[in-house]
This record gives C-alpha cells, sequence and structure tokens, in this order.
C-alpha cells in the first residue's frame, strides 16, 4: 500500500485539444462548408456534430492512431464523450474526408496566393507488406503492384502524385495504381492546381509533355541525364536543390504521420486516412 504514494496518475489532455481543433475548425466550417451540407435535414439531431467529428479526427491524427477500431476503445475507454456505436462512427469517419477536403482546398487557395512554383512528386503508398505483393486480396479491382525507383521496392497498393507549393502546402494530389507511369498523372495535377513554373525529377522528363506545358505557358523543368545537352542559362544545382524540398516534406509525413502505412480496409477509409494527414499538415504548417 505504501509504494501506491509513489504513483502519479497519467491525465490525457483529452478535452483541451479537442476544444482546440473545435475552435480551429469551425470557422473553416462555416466558410468553406456549402449551407446544403451544413443545413441538411436533421442534422441538429444528430449524436455528434460534423465539427465534433472532425475535431476528434484531427486528434487521432496527432496521436499517432492509425487505426480505426483502436482508436474507438481509446475514446471509449476515456468515459467522457458520448459516442455513437463503432459502426455509425466508422462510417461517420469515412465520410469526414469529403469536408477536410473542402475546408483544406479553400485554406489554400486564400493562403498560397503568391506561389513562385511547385514540385511535383510521387509516393508509395503500399496496403501490405512486401512478402504478401503476389497474394494480397484487398483492393484487387483497384491497386496493383508498382516500383519505386528511389527507395528501390517494389510493392503492392497505390501511388499519390503531389503537387507542393514552395512553402510545402499540398495544392493538389490524386491517388492512382502503383503501375501508372508519373508523367501521366500530371495533367490530372495542374488541371487542380496550375503554375507557371514546375519542377520535377527523372520520372517527369518527356519532350512531348514539356511541349504540350509549354503551349499552356507553364514550364516544367526536370534535371537532364549525364549524356543530354546541359543548358548553361539554367541554374541547375539550385533548381535540384530547390525541388529536394518536397523529399523534406514526405519525410515530416512519415514521421508525423506515418502516411505510407494506411491500415484502411476500404476506399472510403483509405481517402479519409489521407486527408486527415494533410489538413494536419496544413493547419501545422500555416500556424
Amino acid at each position: 500500500m505504501s509504494d501506491q504514494l509513489k504513483c502519479k496518475q497519467y491525465l490525457l489532455p483529452l478535452q483541451p485539444r479537442i476544444q482546440l481543433w473545435q475552435q480551429i475548425i469551425t470557422p473553416l466550417y462555416d466558410q468553406f462548408v456549402p449551407a446544403k451540407i451544413r443545413n441538411r435535414r436533421n442534422v441538429r439531431q444528430a449524436k455528434l456534430s460534423d465539427i465534433e467529428l472532425l475535431a476528434l479526427l484531427c486528434y487521432q491524427t496527432e496521436l499517432g492512431i492509425t487505426n480505426q477500431r483502436r482508436y474507438y476503445r481509446f475514446l471509449t475507454s476515456l468515459h467522457c464523450l458520448d459516442l455513437p456505436e463503432r459502426s455509425r462512427f466508422n462510417r461517420l469517419s469515412n465520410r469526414g474526408w469529403q469536408l477536410l477536403q473542402l475546408m483544406r482546398t479553400g485554406l489554400i487557395k486564400q493562403v498560397a496566393k503568391n506561389t513562385r512554383y511547385t514540385i511535383i512528386d510521387s509516393l508509395p503508398l503500399p496496403v501490405c507488406q512486401p512478402v504478401r505483393n503476389y497474394r494480397a486480396r484487398i483492393f484487387r479491382e483497384q491497386a496493383d503492384l508498382g516500383y519505386n525507383a528511389t527507395k528501390r521496392l517494389r510493392y503492392y497498393g497505390f501511388k499519390g502524385s503531389f503537387e507542393v507549393t514552395n512553402q510545402g502546402l499540398v495544392v493538389a494530389y490524386t491517388i492512382t495504381k502503383a503501375s501508372i507511369h508519373d508523367s501521366k498523372m500530371v495533367t490530372t495535377l495542374i488541371n487542380q492546381a496550375s503554375c507557371p513554373q514546375i519542377l520535377a525529377d527523372l520520372g517527369y522528363l518527356s519532350q512531348p509533355l514539356k511541349q504540350q506545358l509549354a503551349r499552356q505557358g507553364i514550364n516544367l523543368w526536370t534535371p537532364k541525364r549525364k549524356n543530354m545537352r546541359q543548358d548553361p542559362k539554367i541554374n541547375n544545382k539550385l533548381l535540384k536543390r530547390l525541388r529536394h524540398q518536397i523529399e523534406t516534406v514526405f519525410s515530416s509525413w512519415n514521421n508525423l504521420f506515418d502516411i505510407e502505412r494506411n491500415r484502411a480496409r476500404s476506399l472510403a477509409g483509405f481517402q479519409t486516412r489521407l486527408e486527415q494527414c494533410l489538413f494536419v499538415d496544413t493547419i501545422r504548417k500555416i500556424n
């Protein structure tokens, strides 16, 4: 019994963090979410409001919990939140990515107005361990085998192509099969967010693509191979150093959110997990 006096109870600051996220999300929700969603039928009778749900999703990303079932057990063990039952909570969470995306894109359009250049690159998003590449059944119709040259990794899953500003904010992204070539995603990214100057790596080296973008007033810079003629007027060392910023962004995502380890088992859950990380990262960089 005397040993109990030496024990200190660890108190998790749950309520203050959730309230802080609610204060951050509330003005963004009112400004960027359409009124037909905010004032939909029976919205006031919901057990968990949209703002409370989004705050819980952001807090989940902050804690680094990637498993939705584990996060629900964690919340119910605290006995301080009135949550719906687990399957209902999971369904609501899987729909939350649309609200997170609306708020994130609206916020970025306000902040990233004076963008000097953007950087595009791809990120592997495996859904299983490499040992299971040829016998995995999840996402069988949407995912396939791919190869990441940077990490020398053959994996099964998806490929995320991202367009990042010079401040490190994601202005556009797309998720495709792992086998899709990087250069085929450039048009999709530019349709979401266009910039006169785009930096890329050797995976996007394509003369037809460069000419197509030049007709649209976009200059696509990629490093050249050793046997290709270099332009002496271009500072390739400086541009290479600037392009490496996106690799720093990817590294920070892995360190903070473990973004390459998505445990979702549905497309909606996969998208929600990705939007959670991007939204929290955007708020962190802006503030």
